[in-house]
């Protein structure tokens, strides 16, 4: 039940490539990508070359030259690799920008399709040899095996079915983003606030994560093939232990992970459909005693609110600590001070989460005791334990498990029975985290309301200018006057030159349809005008207000834009990299003077 690192840093990979190296229109070939589509590849070859090898040390009894371990680390650390490339020099970033159609969802499913196929073949191979890993150590040097009795393929399956589980359980928020986004766009003014201004970003964040955590439950049973019917005689037993302590009996459910799980978890961060499961390997392993031990430990957490107080910990916290944040000037410390700053934060706030968790455990333990007493969780926790493989816990790994030790856990549940006072005193430190935790969220979110209130007069004339209202735009600008703090300088300035664009072409403008009718007529001719006079960067507000509204003036006028906008950002390595591409797709009527063929690099 290991989250899927490699699928996580994809992920990654792919939405950092496309905010930190957005792709110059026009630059996607097809001819390109079919020579880097093949890298994508590689990661299922190295896991397939390490099964071969772990099979054959297996089958000889010897050990080979390249540990097969290590080139199943390799297959993974390829997956990222190949995929920076393709979407990078393989131009499929901007592909499927082009090929999305301007939907977010479409785009975000394009974007996800060659991780997809670079990653479920490697996770197939990959996991057929997990399984002969786990016992080629052992045997490897002291015996040969017959290759008849190794494992074979369709014998990993049900593994193969929990790692591919993740993967989909992960594309869910992706397209709900990608579908609440395109809903967004039918309405302009909403758009708009929701995507160009922090507290409208904020609150539509926080919306989606409210919306994404009410569908997680009944999306992980998909995903994971979750069963609503535990196996007799464990079944009754631990729905009637959940019954007494207050949870739906009908949401205890069982989780067939081909007997490679010993866990138990509870589902959904929200009360609404909410499940707690238990797997095959668990139900295998303990006694029915032993299990209601577990199911009162998982409806602790429920009945202590931890779900919803790790995501208010975790996820609200974050959200609205970058606009006061921002107020700080931290930017205008040197490089090494912000450095040295973000590792702090870092550091406290692991700290901080991994003592909530340690915290969360524990509380979750004393609710069991208080349901059973502590034998049938003590016990439950010893036999896992004891049956699973060893490993032994370093000083790093103990401060990065999000898990208390066995043997503090069950001191503590000891105690925790048998101890009045140090019940009461851990009970009174309970009531004094969550007091601490309502505090900090009240200070956060006044200190966020403090820094959005500062910064609205700016916002609203971003809001106003992109929903067409060029009127209000134009009054919320000169409220605000010369008072424009230092971070908001260049997008100011950016701001005005295109509303003074779109005065000039819609003066009277209060409404997207009454400004992109106005912007899709006059405001690329101007544009081609002021090139031809002034240059790429005086031109590139009249293009960036054509093409917004007309996203389908075609691909070269876009690689235009591009090229104005390197230009404004004084950036000649882009645009010599968008000119070329806009003499490789044909140069727009009127525009040939701009964009002729330099001359040989010593003439």
């Amino acid at each position: 039940m290991a989250l899927p690192l490699t699928f996580l840093v994809g992920l990654a990979v792919l939405f950092a490539n496309r905010e930190l190296l957005p792709p110059i229109a026009g630059s996607g070939r097809l001819d390109v990508l079919a020579a880097f589509g093949l890298l994508l590849a590689t990661p299922s070859v190295l896991a397939l070359v390490s099964l071969r090898r772990v099979r054959a040390e297996l089958v000889t009894g010897r050990l080979g030259s390249v540990p097969p371990r290590a080139l199943l680390r390799l297959s993974a650390v390829a997956t990222p690799l190949s995929l920076h490339l393709v979407l990078g020099p393989g131009g499929w970033s901007e592909l499927a920008s082009r090929w999305s159609g301007g939907s977010e969802l479409a785009d975000i499913l394009l974007l996800l399709l060659p991780l997809f196929a670079a990653e479920v073949p490697r996770l197939v191979v990959a996991t057929a040899a997990d399984v002969h890993l786990e016992f080629a150590h052992e045997l490897v040097g002291s015996r040969r095996i017959d290759a008849a009795m190794l494992p074979r393929l369709v014998e990993t399956l049900p593994a193969v079915r929990g790692r591919l589980s993740w993967p989909l359980l992960l594309v869910m928020p992706c397209v709900l983003f990608g579908a609440a986004i395109d809903l967004l766009q039918l309405d302009r003014r909403l758009y708009t606030l929701f995507v160009a201004t922090t507290p409208g970003a904020t609150i539509g964040t926080l919306a989606f994560f409210l919306l994404a955590a009410a569908l997680l439950p009944f999306w992980f049973r998909i995903a994971f093939g979750i069963e609503r019917v535990v196996p007799e005689p464990a079944g009754s037993r631990l729905r009637q232990t959940a019954a007494i302590l207050g949870f739906p009996p009908r949401r205890v459910m069982y989780l067939p992970t081909g007997m490679r799980a010993m866990n138990a978890m509870m589902v959904g961060p929200l009360p609404i459909g909410r499940f707690l499961c238990v797997t095959d390997g668990l139900v295998r392993m303990l006694d029915v005693d032993s299990l209601t031990g577990v199911v009162a430990h998982e409806v602790g957490h429920a009945r202590k609110g931890h779900p919803l107080l790790l995501m208010t910990l975790a996820a609200v916290l974050p959200l609205l600590l970058p606009a006061p944040l921002r107020l700080l000037r931290l930017d205008a410390l040197d490089p090494i001070t912000q450095a040295l700053f973000a590792l702090a934060a870092v550091a406290i706030l692991w700290t901080a989460v991994r003592a909530v968790a340690h915290r969360f455990e524990h509380e979750a333990d004393a609710a069991s005791v208080e349901a059973l007493g502590a034998g049938p969780c003590t016990r439950a926790l010893m036999t896992v334990s004891r049956a699973a493989m060893p490993v032994t816990r370093g000083m790093l790994r103990r401060h990065f498990t999000l898990h208390p030790e066995e043997r503090s856990r069950w001191e503590f549940m000891r105690r925790y029975e048998g101890e009045p006072a140090f019940r009461a005193a851990f009970e009174a430190r309970g009531r004094m985290l969550r007091a601490t935790a309502a505090l900090l969220l009240a200070v956060v979110a006044s200190a966020a309301t403090w820094a959005w209130t500062v910064e609205w007069p700016l916002e609203k004339a971003v809001w106003r200018f992109h929903a067409g209202d060029f009127v209000g735009a134009s009054a919320a600008v000169a409220a605000v006057g010369e008072a424009v703090p230092e971070p908001w300088q260049q997008p100011w300035r950016r701001l005005e030159d295109e509303l003074a664009v779109g005065l000039e072409l819609a003066p009277t403008a209060a409404d997207w349809p009454t400004a992109r009718a106005a912007l899709s007529v006059s405001a690329w001719p101007r544009g081609v005008e002021v090139l031809l006079r002034s240059g790429p960067r005086d031109a590139r507000p009249w293009f960036a207000l054509a093409i917004e509204a007309d996203p389908a003036l075609g691909l070269v006028r876009h690689a235009v834009l591009d090229y104005c906008e390197a230009a404004a950002d004084h950036d000649p390595e882009r645009m010599a990299a968008a000119g070329a591409i806009v003499r490789r797709l044909g140069v727009p009527a009127g525009l040939e003077a701009a964009f002729a063929e330099p001359p040989p690099s010593g003439q």
